[in-house]
This record gives structure tokens, sequence and C-alpha cells, in this order.
């Protein structure tokens, strides 16, 4: 297989996992637990990500470091895009307006008030709150795929140096093929 053929087939997995990891958190707003299940299931599609690079680069082709990138954020491109699909359904047939009333919430506390005024220290709070109202669906699916995009570049860039980590390779895991190939 190759490299795209592999990072296609490797996404659905890790696809799943970034949506279950999605839903707890989303859900984990109201009941924390629920969104810790969520945290966990997005560093088990991290170390999903590793393993799979690491074990084709044992098994089909020995890649370095660049190959190994190309190959992981192919992985996170299509899972990303998997996600967004699962979450575009669920925003759109299953939220019913909990998570942006639920983040309407947390913008009314008194410490999300002062870090806003931290932050964006020339724009009003009667600004910020129109703003907000003009949140939809589809500009929130768009912030929620360029958020993807940006996180992909460094889920990748450390889970393809982990997995190219030169002293480790076919011949250092299964001696005998060197044995094999001298005789």
């Amino acid at each position: 297989m190759t490299i795209v053929q592999s990072a296609a087939h490797i996404a659905i997995k890790v696809g799943f996992l970034c949506s279950i990891s999605f839903l707890c958190s989303v859900r984990g707003i109201a009941s924390p637990g629920i969104a810790t299940i969520g945290h966990l299931a997005g560093l088990l599609a991290i170390y999903n990500i590793f393993k799979s690079l690491f074990k084709y680069r044992l098994l089909q082709q020995d890649i370095r470091f660049g190959k190994c990138f190309m190959m992981a954020l192919l992985i996170c491109i299509f899972a990303g895009l998997l996600t967004n699909v699962i979450q575009y359904i669920y925003f759109q047939f299953f939220d019913k307006g909990f998570f942006l009333s639920s983040l309407a919430t947390v913008m009314e506390t008194p410490e999300y008030q002062q870090m806003v005024k931290s932050v964006f220290t020339g724009v009003s709070q009667n600004e910020l709150d129109q703003a907000f109202q003009q949140i939809n669906i589809q500009t929130l699916m768009a912030q929620i795929i360029f958020m993807n995009l940006l996180v992909s570049v460094p889920v990748s860039l450390l889970t393809a140096a982990l997995a190219a980590l030169p002293k480790i390779s076919r011949k250092t895991i299964n001696p005998s093929e060197n044995n094999i190939e001298k005789k």
C-alpha cells in the first residue's frame, strides 16, 4: 500500500476516536466525567497515529522523517474531514442549541469577562456580544475546520519525529534478516 492509501485507512480509526473525543467534550460541558473520556480518546487518537506510522515504517517501507510527517499530516487531514462530517451532523440534528447556550453561559461569568477585557482591550463587551450572536452552524464549522488544520501540524510533527527515530529500524527489530542477507 502507498503512503496515501495507508493514511486513508488509518484515518478511519483516528477519525472515529476524534469524533468520540469531540462528542464527549461537548457533552462534558455539563458532566466533567464525560469530558475526561473525550480527552482520553483524543490522546488515544494521537497514540494510534504514532503506532501506525511506526508499524508502517517497520513493516512496509523504511521511511524517514519527511515521509513520516507527510503520512501523519495526511492521516490528520483525512481524520479531520471524517470528524467534521460527524460534527456537522451533531450540530445540525442533535445539538439543538446546547453548545451555543453553554458557551453563552460561560461568556457571562466574571472570569470570562475579565479574560476578554485583557485579551481584546479595544473591543467593547457589546461588540463581542453582537459578534457572538451572529455565529451559526456554518461559521462554527468553518472555525472548527480551521482549528483542526492548525492542530494537525504540531500533532503530525510530534508523531513523525517519534516514529522516525533513526536508532530504531527493521534491522534492529529483526536482526536475523541481517544474517540471512549476508549469507
